[in-house]
């Protein structure tokens, strides 16, 4: 970007694949494994271990129209009234009516699901779904994706490897630049795709890993990727917190049969929707603030009602069960406090429905990519199907560019940028996530937001660190979104807008002319 960079020349070592995909979760895998099968020589770089992400933290499942009582049509409209009125129907169709032939890939690559007796798949229900449909295995079902898409993947994978810039040239992109060991290195290829995963790890009091950035979609949006719906991130309303870490409480728990009581013992989510437990996610993340402040206590999560069930939640839940025992809690027994954190980034780059975006030869998937398929607010366990169903679409969409593409690559020499700062102040990771949760958070205002607006610019502009200067772009373009919905919708809540409106029913840009008007 000319004018937030300064060029030096260096020569960096590189490599040339046919598609580089940069991340290795559920969406980067599968989108790779099917770009090896048709011969393609692949090459998956990621920013941790390869099993370090967001999708091996996905405890509750996934959701497809397996039930004899379901069907793609249910699945698609209980999509679309969670998603707050900006569904992209196209994409919510493509979602529900692909997601059982996924699925049933996923279970030819090996991936175990909870049968019954009889050998049949397990379903169980969460937030907003009219019947059972989450299909998962125990409560570590990402966990057990990403072991299977990872003995499935034969090409090159590089760990440890941290995205820098795009190769980006007349917009279209050639390859990217990643820091290795401290080392700069380059790999060229004719089509990338970005699986880099969310930013909700943008918040200080979150689920996600601490991978989770938002790099990809900042570096995208530096090289002029247009963004989409920014302003929406899910909080999910059961997390675990102390002072060393929060830990998500899935919602299958709720589910099951766990209930959300006051500070009183008052199961309370009636006086706020006819789902009770089971309402949207932003209903309930609102509910458990507005009643916290009510009853100036803490808000619970009571398991008890799941063991008059006859299910054992040691059995059905053994990774939630031991870590709240870690923390000297029995769920069998104690009230476990919860509070909402932010969990899914709803927002992303902006892709047609085979993962294209707008800089030619660049695809971006998973929760970096906004397919549109979630709307406001997602529904329950649609984002590991969203993974599988985009992932596959995409590998079909570079394949095809591919075969064009390759006939005009050419290495391209680059001269790698080095940001230059505006002023001599540094500052931490810590300070963006601040601003984030205390002024971008569940709920928003004016006030709030220009305050965010201030302080990212500032540090935009700073001399701190990379990934630092990186994730309050990003940080500072979500605010900016936020500020320009003035309406209440799904993942956003306004307090000085706190209803829906009607124009601005509309899915919201963020591009880089934006962006460089702020700076």
């Amino acid at each position: 970007m000319k004018s937030l960079l300064d060029i030096d020349t260096l020569d960096l070592p590189s490599k040339e694949y046919d598609a580089v995909v940069v991340g290795s979760g559920a969406a980067g895998l599968f989108c790779a494994i099917r770009l090896s099968l048709v011969g393609l020589k692949v090459c998956v770089i990621t920013k941790s271990t390869a099993d370090a992400g967001s999708t091996s933290l996905a405890q509750g499942g996934i959701a497809a129209a397996l039930p004899m009582e379901d069907s793609p049509d249910l699945h698609f409209s209980d999509t679309v009234k969670a998603g707050a009125g900006l569904v992209k129907t196209k994409m919510a169709r493509i979602l529900a009516e692909e997601g059982v032939k996924r699925i049933i890939d996923l279970i030819r690559m090996g991936v175990r699901f909870e049968t019954d007796e009889r050998g049949l798949l397990r379903f169980t229900r969460e937030a907003a779904h009219s019947v059972a449909r989450v299909i998962h295995y125990k409560d570590k079902t990402g966990e057990e994706i990403e072991r299977a898409l990872l003995q499935n993947y034969s090409g090159d994978l590089i760990e440890n490897a941290q995205l820098k810039e795009l190769i980006v040239k007349d917009n279209r992109c050639y390859g990217v630049i990643y820091e290795k060991d401290g080392k700069l290195r380059a790999i060229y290829a004719p089509v990338v795709a970005i699986a880099t995963g969310g930013a909700a790890g943008l918040y200080l009091k979150n689920t996600n890993p601490p991978t989770s950035t938002g790099d990809g979609i900042a570096i995208a949006l530096r090289y002029g990727a247009k963004l989409e719906d920014l302003e929406f991130v899910q909080f999910h309303p059961t997390a675990f917190c102390d002072d060393s870490d929060c830990f998500l409480i899935s919602e299958a728990v709720r589910g099951e049969g766990a209930i959300i009581v006051d500070e009183h013992g008052r199961r309370f989510m009636g006086d706020y929707h006819h789902l009770w437990e089971l309402a949207p996610r932003d209903v309930v993340t609102r509910a458990i603030e507005t009643q916290r402040r009510i009853t100036g206590g803490n808000i619970y999560l009571d398991f008890r009602p799941i063991e008059e069930k006859g299910i054992d939640v040691y059995e059905r839940f053994p990774t939630i069960t031991q870590k709240l025992k870690e923390k000297g809690l029995d769920p069998k027994k104690d009230l476990i406090p919860i509070t909402p954190v932010a969990h899914y980034y709803i927002g992303g780059i902006a892709v047609d429905s085979f993962g294209r975006t707008t800089i030619k030869g660049l695809f971006a998937i998973g929760e970096a990519s906004c397919t549109g398929v979630h709307g406001a607010n997602r529904l329950a366990s649609n984002s590991l199907l969203e993974c599988i169903v985009f992932g596959d679409r995409a590998a079909y969409g570079m394949y095809r560019d591919w075969s064009y593409l390759r006939y005009s690559f050419a290495e391209v020499r680059v001269k790698y940028r080095r940001w230059a700062p505006k002023n001599s102040k540094t500052f931490s990771l810590e300070d963006v996530k601040e601003t984030m949760w205390n002024n971008v958070g569940i709920v928003r205002s004016a006030k709030s937001l220009t305050k965010a607006i201030d302080r990212l610019s500032e540090i935009v502009n700073s001399d701190s660190d990379w990934i630092v200067r990186n994730s309050a772009i990003l940080g500072l373009a979500i605010a900016i979104s936020a500020m320009r919905r003035e309406e209440s919708r799904g993942g956003h809540f306004r307090s000085d807008f706190p209803y829906e409106r009607e124009e601005f029913r509309k899915h919201s840009e963020f591009t880089l002319s934006d962006l460089e008007r702020l700076i």
